[in-house]
């Protein structure tokens, strides 16, 4: 690379850093919020938390509303106006990275147990099936949460303020153990997302291959499954695509442990940029990805504004005000053909 594209390239790094800093991760922001809050109205249904799958999105929405809430705004505040206490202060370098790595872990952890319960609820063995219950998801959603809390333990102790910036002290065993436990789960939790959602469509190849049910209840009820099913898939496509920045940018920094150029070190800042950006748009984007997938999803959302009285009020207001306006001219229209229709003397 020549140096006289070297400053086009930083230009152009700089311009796309700009667009999410203060276009998209803003819009995110908002959008992710609300969506969020209608995923956990929906999901915490009575009729919804008697499926064990969506115990486990109404697990994925809590702690990305969290996420959004903690990871994103200090993400934004630092984007746009610069600020960043974690490089001034070190208990909150080492807060801020405890609780965003735990918050981010337990929402990959939900995925890719939704995704075991559909490989179980799909399979043909009975004792299997019986593992896809709402009462095994709420402990392993409980054992989730605690364990991935336990996991990050270790940076409330060893990260520190390094060169200004708030990591783990380079050289060190717990900077080792961090990079390959962080690209572990880069490759591990992905690739089992992978073998399970091809677990589950050969046991759904299967199902088809067997008689159909002349009972419609099940009939239905095989048909709301399998729209589950293609809304979990869509989320772990998305929660591949946009992880997968960060899994390449640790592999680069295991190759290239120091910058060997001026083009590598700029190359490599972009990508840390982006690949700590990139996740949030999945996090805000669940709620649509929902309901652009699964038409069971958006029949919920409308029972749902149904019975909200807002919702009902803004109906109401929109009627009366159509039948404040077709009243005068149907009464005008009435009063034309009477005139027409009566007899001239």
């Amino acid at each position: 690379m020549s140096n006289t594209s070297l400053p086009n390239l930083i230009t152009t790094f700089n311009e796309v850093l700009w667009c999410f800093n203060y276009i998209v991760l803003p819009i995110c922001f908002v959008l992710g919020n609300i969506g969020n809050c209608l995923n956990l109205l929906i999901f915490s249904q009575r009729s919804s938390r008697s499926n064990s799958c969506l115990l486990y999105f109404l697990s994925a929405s809590i702690i990305n509303i969290f996420i959004l809430n903690f990871g994103l705004v200090l993400r934004i505040l630092r984007g746009i106006w610069n600020i960043d206490p974690a490089l001034k202060s070190l208990w909150f370098c080492r807060w801020r990275t405890y609780l965003t790595s735990t918050f981010f872990l337990i929402y990959r952890c939900s995925i890719l147990l939704a995704c075991i319960d559909r490989m179980c609820a799909s399979s043909r063995s009975a004792w299997i099936r019986m593992e896809s219950r709402p009462r095994v998801a709420y402990h392993l959603i409980a054992f989730n949460w605690i364990l991935c809390f336990a996991y990050f333990t270790p940076a409330l102790v060893y990260h520190t303020i390094v060169y200004g910036q708030c990591l783990s002290p380079p050289g060190s065993t717990y900077a080792t153990y961090l990079t390959i436990s962080t690209l572990v789960q880069g490759l591990f939790i992905p690739s089992a997302m992978i073998v399970c959602g091809f677990i589950t469509f050969t046991h759904l190849k299967s199902m088809q291959s067997r008689i159909i049910p002349m009972n419609t209840d099940a009939h239905d009820e095989r048909k709301i499954v399998g729209q589950y099913i293609i809304m979990l898939f869509v989320q772990v496509a998305t929660d591949c695509l946009y992880n997968l920045l960060y899994s390449a940018y640790l592999i680069c920094s295991l190759v290239f442990p120091t910058p060997q150029n001026t083009q590598i070190a700029a190359i490599s800042s972009f990508l840390i940029n982006m690949s700590f950006t990139l996740p949030y748009l999945n996090y805000s984007a669940a709620f649509y990805l929902h309901t652009l997938s699964s038409p069971s999803f958006r029949r919920k959302l409308l029972q749902l504004l149904r019975r909200m009285r807002w919702f009902h009020q803004c109906i109401r207001v929109n009627y009366d005000r159509h039948n404040t306006h077709t009243i005068p001219l149907v009464t005008m229209r009435v009063r034309n053909i009477t005139a027409l229709n009566r007899p001239t003397t």
